[in-house]
């Protein structure tokens, strides 16, 4: 596992032994991902939700993402996230890595943010959101609700979900999201979704 390109290209990445723990997304759908959302990435604030080892808000901040939000649950992946931010060198003033739940970060995240020495830096609303849960995991369907009342996002924020290929397309109860793009590569399927910064007609 490696970082694909940018300025940290090459750099490998180290994850727990295994397949239990968690579930890396192949170098083909990582760069077929960052290829769509290259747009999105310079300077942006990025949530890498679920993110096991890092690879993917690594990926961001090697092509130009400004700081980025690490949440995974699993201490032994979370562990190999703290070693691949430091192999990788990636300053500390980027980053910040949490050791919690999703769902319990999303619903109170400045709560979790207070706990950092610059907490104003990371508080400003996501302009891209990476979420790469468990395959069976039922979050996919309060997804982008969830991640609406959660306050992050800007106004045109880009959440990109990761899912198993045989999933249905996640339908947005939220009106305020639209889906931009949809990729299948063998089983694995990836949804872009764009938060509609336009107000409604009144």
């Amino acid at each position: 596992m490696r970082v694909i390109a940018g300025k940290y290209k090459r750099k490998p990445l180290v994850a727990p032994p295994g397949t239990t723990v968690t579930r890396p997304t192949s170098d083909r759908v990582k760069e077929s991902l960052f290829n769509i959302l290259t747009p999105h990435l310079e300077d942006a604030l990025v949530l890498d939700l679920f993110a096991g080892t890092g690879a993917l808000g690594i990926e961001a901040l090697s092509r130009g993402a400004q700081r980025a939000i690490f949440v995974e649950k699993d201490t032994t992946a979370f562990q190999c996230l703290l070693q691949n931010l430091t192999k990788v060198g990636i300053p500390a003033q980027q980053v910040c890595a949490l050791n919690c739940d999703v769902l319990d970060f999303l619903s109170a995240p400045q709560r979790y943010l207070q706990k950092f020495t610059r907490p104003e830096e990371f508080a400003a609303s996501m302009n891209l959101i990476l979420a790469d849960p468990p395959y069976l995991s039922s979050w996919y369907a309060e997804a982008l609700a969830a991640l609406e009342k959660s306050g992050l996002c800007a106004a045109d924020c880009v959440v990109a979900l990761e899912m198993p290929s045989s999933r249905p397309t996640h339908q947005a109860s939220e009106i305020a999201w639209q889906l931009i793009d949809e990729r299948k590569y063998g089983q694995t399927r990836l949804e872009l979704w764009q938060r509609n910064s336009m107000e409604p007609d009144s």
